[in-house]
């Protein structure tokens, strides 16, 4: 579950913000026709429980066609979209998304896990360091032999001794 939860806060993310603007479509049309969708707190709630798939059929059947043809048409099509859309796409992408967690992690316990970009990058290191320069020697003396090391090899090794 552990390697599913950034996937899935991101898709929670997107979903919460479709959600969200599902409420506020139905607050706004819907709101003034039906005490389900009075407020953005009681539209709120009636999406859920839809999505659970409670109280359908009184959801559905709260406006006449005589009273309001358009707004009728528009609660159908809001309130089929919205079902289509939460109960069949949006859920059964978050099973999806765990269930692809799950696979990757099955597979990875059965042939071995990838290398991580840390373990990558500490293998590519060149470990071939002089002795001494982590030995335990305090910060000035490595930076003094480091100095020296530096000057013996830079200014000395290309001169040639006169005689």
């Amino acid at each position: 579950m552990k390697g599913a939860v950034p996937n899935l806060c991101r898709f929670m993310v997107c979903a919460a913000l479709l959600y969200i603007g599902f409420v506020f479509a139905g607050w706004s049309v819907l709101g003034p026709h039906h005490s389900k969708f009075a407020s953005f707190m009681s539209t709120s709630e009636c999406l859920f429980s839809l999505i659970n798939g409670d109280d359908m059929y009184a959801t559905f059947d709260f406006i006449a066609f005589p009273e309001s043809p358009s707004v009728w048409v528009y609660s159908r099509v809001y309130l089929y979209t919205f079902i289509g859309l939460f109960i069949y796409l949006v859920l059964s992408l978050f099973i999806s998304i765990i269930m692809d967690t799950y696979e990757v992690v099955k597979i990875c316990y059965n042939h071995g896990f990838p290398q991580s970009r840390l373990e990558y990058f500490f293998s590519s290191a060149d470990v071939d360091s002089p002795p001494g320069l982590c030995s335990g020697k305090s910060s000035l003396e490595g930076l003094c032999s480091i100095i020296r090391r530096a000057w013996k090899f830079s200014y000395h090794g290309d001169y040639e001794e006169l005689r």
